[in-house]
């Protein structure tokens, strides 16, 4: 005879769930290489790109998509749509809308004009899930430049928590430097990695104490080679103005390098395997960045950080004694952009 014993219990692994489906917003260049990166590295098991209905052109993104699978050598699920319901229930969104910089342009009006082009988009994700728990909003990766500022806006508006929403510019400014830097050893670069602060442009900071080669530190590697630091660090210099050279050289923005800078971010969130790399972050305490006087609660800043499945997991407090003048300076840069951007959000929005 059986004893009573309860029904048998259905047993399930606790598993961290990948972040795997993937929304591309923006019809710009950028965008359209992320989603080639995406396809060609095999990131996400759905992949959905979105481009607003234009005259004429009710349906890039789709037509787009077509041509890819068409060609593709692997092909995961993806879709080109003009319709915004299609961007709701995703894990993970990058962001690549915003006119971008021009030769001439002022920052200042660059800014102006991205500000109201984020902050509309960030307006209508955050209606898409404005209904759903924190622990169903999707991770947001901005581009548009200023991307520092651009950053800061989208967390205004989407109301998102922090841990949500990022920049992309650490990777493609330490890579830049990376490279820069290499032709002087006379290496690949391959092997070599960095990290940067603050904002992306004239005012980032960047120093041999935070890059290696090999393992090596930059610094130990160009005493051993008997190479001048300062010409490591003009050199450092110049690649920070990497961006301005190529539209100079080039007339229009870069887009293959900026694309695979971001994948590299996404490439840790889709996977939920987590890295140190430099982001732009909401910080508020970190650094000792922000004042009283400032008038702000929160800013956006180029930081050393944990990313994976949580989106930014950790923001690492590094020793910058040494630095600490420049960024300051750098900080002083983003909170008057910060400022501007926060009038044209009341102004034009209502958002405070």
């Amino acid at each position: 005879m059986m004893n009573n014993q309860d029904p048998p219990v259905c047993k399930v692994w606790d598993r961290l769930k990948e972040r795997d489906r993937v929304g591309v917003w923006g019809f710009g260049n950028v965008s359209t290489d992320v989603v080639q990166s995406l396809v060609d590295q095999g990131l996400g098991k759905e992949i959905v790109f979105y481009s607003r209905p234009k005259d004429n052109y009710p349906n890039r993104a789709g037509a787009w998509v077509n041509d890819l699978k068409a060609n593709a050598l692997r092909c995961p699920r993806i879709a080109g749509t003009n319709r915004l319901e299609d961007m709701a229930g995703l894990d993970l969104i990058f962001i690549g809308v915003g006119v971008p910089r021009r030769e001439g342009q002022a920052r200042s009006d660059l800014l102006a004009t991205n500000v109201e082009v984020i902050a509309q988009t960030s307006l209508e994700i955050r209606k898409l899930y404005e209904s759903c728990s924190p622990g169903e909003f999707p991770v947001l990766v901005y581009m548009g430049n200023p991307v520092t500022t651009m950053t800061w806006v989208g967390y205004k508006v989407t109301g998102f928590p922090r841990s949500h929403i990022m920049g992309q510019a650490g990777n493609l400014d330490s890579r830049r430097i990376c490279q820069a830097v290499s032709e002087v050893l006379g290496l690949s670069g391959n092997d070599m990695k960095g990290i940067v602060f603050g904002d992306h442009g004239d005012s980032m900071v960047a120093t041999p104490r935070f890059f290696s080669v090999g393992g090596i530190s930059l610094d130990m590697l160009t005493a051993v080679e008997n190479i001048d630091p300062a010409e490591i660090n003009a050199v450092i210099e110049q690649a920070k103005k990497g961006g301005t050279h190529f539209v100079n050289e080039t007339g229009r923005s870069a887009s293959a390098g900026p694309a695979r800078a971001a994948c590299d971010m996404l490439r840790c969130i889709i996977h939920g395997q987590p890295e140190i790399q430099p982001v732009v972050a909401i910080i508020e305490k970190e650094y000792g960045l922000l004042k009283p006087e400032d008038g702000l609660d929160s800013m956006s800043f180029g930081v050393p950080a944990r990313i994976g499945r949580n989106g930014i997991e950790k923001i690492y407090e590094l020793p910058v004694d040494d630095l600490r003048d420049q960024l300051n300076q750098s900080a002083s840069v983003i909170k008057d952009d910060i400022k501007l951007a926060a009038s044209i959000l009341k102004e034009q929005f209502s958002i405070t």
